[in-house]
């Protein structure tokens, strides 16, 4: 064996949806925050609003992606790596230097474990450092798979690499097989597609190759040591050895999920809805262990995550994040700097993207008595955006209703109540002591991917800051 040591650092792969830190950096528990230019961005935490975001990436969308209890790992060309914590919603980078190209992708647990041409590498997120070990002399990978430590490799033959405690050993196959993954652990037998139908089962602990007729299928899954099949927009269980009987309809993806009109179920209870369908028929979709939330979807495109607001870090810092931010919303992105050459044209489609801003009070008394001539200067606020204000003042009034002063770009005020319309279908949702929510329907076309019309909820906090709020 032998330790590499790979860089911890911010990367640029998910621009304007990620707020990447390196290794060992704390933050505060309730919100996530990265200022700029005398503004910031600010994440609320748990929010009763949930729906699809979607992420725009300055790369290709990632190549693999893995989740877990607590983690999910995404991997991009060139080897940056990224680390999802469900337990305060952040996310870490690290680059993996040096590795050559990677195969597969895997969780041992929580510790990401990948293959090259000639490596099995498993990284520790602790000290940014990587164990590598050599595979079989001859062997060929191109699948891997855990399974309560017990780690083995599909190769290219048909071999089977299984991990000991003293290196990897080799099973070959009797015959000459065409494997095409989705290597899967039933009971104590490992099995895996063949290439025109037909599965292969090794069992090692008596060194016992069987094989068995199936249908000619997409996607091979396991759940309660059942094996299921997914055969277009058709999926298949089999009932026992040899016999495949049609289970439900729906696109089958390799954890497990189905993906039907009505929206995300898990295989073995189609059809009872837990989340609601991406825009886009996704290549690749994913929970968190035991088909929690966040959901994950990706394909050539891009990349979104089902979740409630404020349960994932969506900013990313070294990036024009307010231009995208604004974009991707469908609002004007006048006056804000940067380019978004390098963002994907994903943005472009709009998404559900929830942006909250957070302003300072600098009045004493933000509700004096305003004069005249300000207030001739004030506009119809059904004609006035959210981003055009500033949060002044608050004063709560349980007889007579909460009540919200706001300044635009000129310095003009303005009162906002509870119910307040506002430009770009938006009104004023709730007004607390602290902070201004506002909800806007986002209409979005997804004609372009092959979809209609759809309305995502966009929300705004304008808050008080600590200091200065009343």
């Amino acid at each position: 064996m032998s330790i590499s040591k790979l860089t911890c650092s911010a990367l640029l792969a998910a621009a304007a949806v990620f707020l990447m830190s390196g290794c060992g950096e704390n933050r505060d528990e309730d919100t996530a925050m990265i200022d700029y230019s005398g503004s910031s961005i600010t994440v609320v935490a748990n929010s009763d609003v949930h729906g699809w975001i979607e992420m725009a990436l300055s790369q290709s969308s990632p190549i693999m992606a893995e989740a877990g209890d607590n983690s999910a790992w995404l991997l991009f060309e060139g080897g940056n790596l990224l680390r999802f914590n469900i337990e305060d919603g952040r996310w870490k980078a690290y680059r993996l230097e040096d590795i050559g190209k990677v195969l597969d992708f895997d969780l041992n647990g929580e510790i990401p474990s990948l293959i090259t041409e000639t490596e099995y590498l498993v990284f520790n997120e602790s000290n940014c450092e990587a164990v590598t070990e050599l595979l079989p002399e001859g062997f060929s990978p191109m699948d891997i798979e855990s399974f309560n430590d017990n780690v083995v490799i599909l190769g290219s033959n048909g071999d089977l690499a299984i991990r000991k405690q003293d290196g990897f050993s080799v099973y070959s196959s009797p015959e000459d097989l065409n494997p095409l993954g989705d290597l899967q652990r039933i009971g104590p037998d490992w099995i895996f597609r063949l290439e025109g139908g037909g599965i292969a089962l090794f069992d090692p602990s008596v060194a016992l190759w069987q094989f068995e007729e199936s249908p000619e299928g997409d996607v091979l899954a396991s759940s309660d040591n059942i094996l299921f099949l997914g055969v277009n927009d058709t999926i298949f269980v089999r009932t026992s050895p040899g016999e495949w009987n049609y289970h439900s309809d729906g696109r089958l993806y390799d954890g497990g999920l189905v993906l039907a009109e009505n929206g995300i179920s898990t295989i073995m209870s189609p059809g009872d809805v837990i989340a609601e369908a991406p825009s886009f028929v996704p290549s690749r979709l994913f929970a968190m262990s035991k088909f929690q939330e966040p959901f994950w979807a990706f394909d050539d495109l891009g990349m979104t995550v089902y979740s409630g607001l404020g349960a994932i870090e969506i900013s990313l810092p070294y990036y024009e994040t307010q231009r995208v931010s604004c974009t991707m919303a469908g609002q004007n992105a006048s006056g804000m700097q940067g380019s978004t050459d390098s963002v994907n044209d994903l943005i472009q489609a709009g998404g559900g993207t929830f942006r909250i801003y957070e302003s300072v009070s600098i009045r004493p008394d933000p509700f004096t008595e305003f004069s005249t001539e300000e207030r001739d200067a004030r506009r119809n606020l059904e004609n006035i955006s959210v981003e055009e204000f500033r949060l002044v003042g608050i004063t709560l009034d349980p007889v007579g209703g909460d009540q919200a002063m706001v300044e635009d770009g000129l310095g003009v005020p303005y009162i906002l109540y509870e119910g307040t319309v506002l430009d770009n279908n938006s009104h004023v949702a709730e007004i607390t002591g602290s902070e201004v929510i506002v909800i806007q329907d986002v209409i979005v076309d997804y004609s372009a991917r092959g979809g209609g019309e759809t309305t995502i909820p966009t929300i705004y906090s304008l808050r008080l800051h600590e200091e200065g709020g009343l």
